[in-house]
């Protein structure tokens, strides 16, 4: 079993700790990644393609919250999930399962794009 787990705005070692002790067990590998790389693709921090290095490092601000890719997990959605409410990424992180449609995104299009679908989910409810 294998598969990563992207963290965007965990930004403590207890934060991410918490996750990783959550789901290693369920074979998943949690990649923090740093704020410099939120201009580079969803496919290159998942390391499924090569880092052209054309992507500017980030200077911008926090994204506003916490958020997580699942890269290759899907079949042990339910079992993961349960597992990160627990760990502190319950409903109020956005999370996001890598695709061919989303691979090529960069971390602040996939961050709006999941803010726009939430907001969309709200106005319905």
């Amino acid at each position: 079993m294998s598969g990563k787990l992207l963290l965007f705005g965990f930004d403590t070692l207890p934060a991410v700790l918490a996750v990783e002790s959550a789901v290693g067990p369920l074979g998943a590998e949690v990649v923090p990644v740093a704020k410099a790389d939120y201009n580079k693709t969803l496919a290159v921090l998942a390391g499924l393609d090569d880092d052209p290095g054309a992507a500017l490092p980030y200077a911008g601000g926090p994204l506003g919250g916490r958020m997580l890719v699942l890269c290759g997990l899907e079949d042990r959605l339910d079992a993961l999930l349960p597992a990160l409410a627990g760990a502190g990424a319950g409903p109020e992180c956005l999370k996001a399962v890598l695709t061919p449609h989303n691979r090529s995104w960069s971390v602040l299009r996939l961050h709006r794009e999941l803010l726009r679908e939430r907001q969309a989910m709200e106005g319905r409810a």
